[in-house]
This record gives C-alpha cells, sequence and structure tokens, in this order.
C-alpha cells in the first residue's frame, strides 16, 4: 500500500481547477464591476438623502456638488455657502460617472431648485447603473 499521489493524479486535479479558474475569472470581474457601481450607488444616493433631509431638518437650502473624485454637502447660512458633509467620488471606487446636473440644490421644504431632474450614470467595465432624482426630490435607482 503506497501513499500519496500519482503524478497523473495531480496531473488531472491541475488541469481540472484551472479549467474551472478559466471559467471564473470573467465571471469575477463582472462581479467585481458590479460591487463597485453599488457602493458608488450607495454613495451617491445616501449623499442625495442627507443633503435634501439635512435641508429640510435645518429649514435651509443646502446643496449637493458632484465631482469625480469628491461629493460634498453645504449650507446655506447668513454668512454664505459652508461646508457641511464630504465622501470620496466614484473615483474611489474606480467607477466613471456622468451626470447631468454637477449641483443640486435643496430648498427647506425638501424640493430641488433648478430647470430639470438630474440623472447621473455611474460605470465601470460592463456594469453601469443610472439614477435620476426629479425636481420633488425623489431618486430612482434604475
Amino acid at each position: 500500500m503506497s501513499k500519496g499521489f500519482t503524478l497523473l493524479e495531480l496531473i488531472v486535479v491541475t488541469c481540472i481547477a484551472a479549467i474551472l479558474t478559466a471559467f471564473w475569472v470573467p465571471r469575477a470581474a463582472r462581479l467585481i464591476d458590479w460591487l463597485a457601481t453599488e457602493r458608488a450607488v450607495r454613495d451617491v444616493t445616501t449623499a442625495l438623502a442627507v443633503g435634501r433631509h439635512g435641508a429640510v431638518m435645518r429649514a435651509i437650502r443646502a446643496r449637493v456638488a458632484f465631482d469625480s473624485d469628491t461629493i460634498r454637502i453645504d449650507r446655506l447660512e447668513p454668512q454664505g455657502w459652508v461646508p457641511w458633509w464630504r465622501t470620496p467620488g466614484p473615483a474611489s471606487h474606480g467607477v466613471q460617472m456622468e451626470v447631468s446636473n454637477p449641483v443640486v440644490f435643496f430648498g427647506p421644504n425638501g424640493m430641488a431648485w433648478g430647470v430639470s431632474n438630474t440623472k447621473i450614470v455611474l460605470r465601470r467595465g460592463s456594469q453601469a447603473e443610472t439614477i435620476t432624482m426629479s425636481r420633488v426630490g425623489r431618486v430612482k435607482h434604475w
């Protein structure tokens, strides 16, 4: 009775592992892209919610400014716009961002100020996510 594996058994197991890895790698890349875009979506929707609810709770005007490297929320005080909240932008997750209105203003009633809805598209690899915000402040993730 011998202990261990034969050379043929090791080669077969290695080939099976290589085949499984070859099938898994493209799926893993799509999964990583999906996870990164979902993190960026969460950051953007959180910033919109914080800006809107902060404006309502404090009965002030607030603005949310989107840039690829940072998302900023400022509030309007008597002395002017004051920094309120900062978070890294989608670029920190390796995600590209296209935004129709890079600055969104919220009034004390939570309504967005401006002439149109805001559309934000986040992309990484084959994954793309779209966020829209209406003038009444509703956020929808497509």
